[in-house]
Order: C-alpha cells, then structure tokens, then sequence
C-alpha cells in the first residue's frame, strides 16, 4: 500500500478520492470480476466528496482496465 504523499504523486488523488479517471501517471488499472455483480458501481471521482455512477463494463471500457478475479463474494 501507498503511503497518502506517494498515493498522490501516482495518481494525482488525495487518499479518500483515488479514482481511475485523470491519473497523473500511467498506472495498470484493474477491475474486480466481483463488480459485474452489480447493475451499477459508484467510484470515487477525484475528491472525497464526488462519485460517479457507471455500469461496471462501461466503467471498465472507459478506463481501458483489465478484469482480474482479486475479491472473493461471500458464499
């Protein structure tokens, strides 16, 4: 994990609203299968306080990110 000064330099985000959108430097960008499990996701928007609402597939399109299995749904 990042420290919030390293976080930043990354991504251009403050630790609370790292998002996939506008980031400082080019970064992988993954997306948990466990995402599709839902009709839409909120991801952080760059600040603590904004998000946005997108389907998880076009969430990924528009990020350009890779799907990976990381989370494991509770059974």
């Amino acid at each position: 994990m990042l420290d919030p000064d390293e976080t930043l330099a990354l991504t251009g985000h403050a630790v609370g609203g790292v998002c996939p959108f506008g980031l400082a430097t080019e970064v992988p960008i993954l997306a948990d299968r466990s995402l599709l499990a839902y009709p839409t996701v909120f991801p952080a928007a760059g600040s603590r306080t904004s998000s946005v609402e997108l389907e998880p597939l076009r969430l990924a399109e528009l990020v350009g990110a890779r799907w990976v299995e990381i989370c494991k749904l509770p059974e």
